[in-house]
């Protein structure tokens, strides 16, 4: 969605609007670290299945990342511009799942 409440209209990517249900996604985290984020990650599952392994979803959804404990889901990545205490809050509130990956 863009500023004015318009459609940013199809990713480009994957195809479809960008537009994912809260209870889709089934991780999220901040790259490198929350506190210093980059980028803002999340992975769903409203995409249709057949696009989870595009680009980083080939490493994320693989047989060893899903061994580790990950979800199978599609990957997106977003620049971390703005209150990250804010999103996170945001995250919680809405039930985003995270998962603790990094053992």
């Amino acid at each position: 969605v863009k500023s004015n409440g318009s459609s940013t209209g199809e990713n480009v990517v994957v195809g479809g609007e960008n537009s994912w249900k809260y209870t889709s996604f089934v991780n999220r985290d901040y790259f490198p670290s929350q506190s210093f984020p980059i980028l803002v990650y999340f992975k769903e599952t409203q995409t249709p299945k057949e696009n989870w392994m595009i680009g980083p979803g080939e490493k994320a959804n693989s047989p060893e990342a899903i061994a580790k404990g990950a979800v199978p889901g599609q990957v997106h990545f977003f620049p971390a511009i703005g209150n990250v205490e804010a999103m996170e809050k945001a995250f919680e509130s809405h039930g985003c799942a995270k998962l603790d990956l990094k053992k």
